[in-house]
């Protein structure tokens, strides 16, 4: 019993820390949750890419010259950090990082992440992209985000724990109702924001 209740917080808080994070990066929260559903460990949902950042997702649509680069950067770049706010506050809680679930999280950006990243310019940080190798037991292409979670913390750790915790009050209370609902809105996460 006591281990389901201490995994249903770290997830609280790992979600929590996504939510927070992510509002403060302009993300705005539709909803958190940690029912466990098939291998959903909690969720954290946000509204879809903008249009351009989708474009660069399908298609490498545009390059470092055009204007809408840096927007797309720093769509990313925000999205990241968000990301890896949730392990950084699931470790305030264990006191261990959660290296699995924090791949799991840049995994759903890896591919824009290697449109933006992996492109020759001055955002070019190959760290950045995942590594392909082909499995010959496996028979399949296998993607290791190994370097990627390490650039990704060398880069923006500091930062996105230095949020955390000046919004520490924010985090405890949205991991408190997290913990206490297993599902809650974007309206019932903004309602416990303190200002300063």
């Amino acid at each position: 019993y006591h281990h389901n209740m201490d995994q249903d917080r770290a997830a609280a808080a790992h979600v929590a820390g996504h939510g927070v994070v992510g509002e403060i990066m302009g993300f705005e929260c539709l909803g958190l949750t940690i029912r466990w559903t098939d291998q959903h460990l909690g969720v954290c949902r946000w509204p879809a890419m903008p249009e351009t950042v989708f474009q660069q997702l399908q298609f490498q649509r545009y390059v470092p010259t055009d204007r809408q680069f840096d927007e797309i950067e720093n769509w990313v770049t925000h999205r990241i950090k968000s990301y890896l706010a949730g392990a950084l506050a699931e470790e305030m809680v264990t006191g261990s990082y959660n290296v699995a679930w924090a791949t799991t999280d840049l995994n759903m950006i890896s591919v824009i992440m290697r449109n933006v990243f992996g492109i020759q310019g001055p955002h070019f940080d190959e760290q950045l992209t995942s590594e392909i190798y082909y499995d010959v037991d496996l028979g399949m292409e296998i993607e290791d985000l190994t370097r990627v979670l390490l650039r990704a913390r060398e880069r923006w750790d500091d930062e996105v724990k230095a949020t955390l915790t000046s919004n520490l009050r924010w985090v405890n209370e949205v991991t408190q109702l997290v913990l206490e609902h297993k599902t809650i809105s974007g309206n019932q996460m903004r309602s416990v924001r303190h200002y300063n």
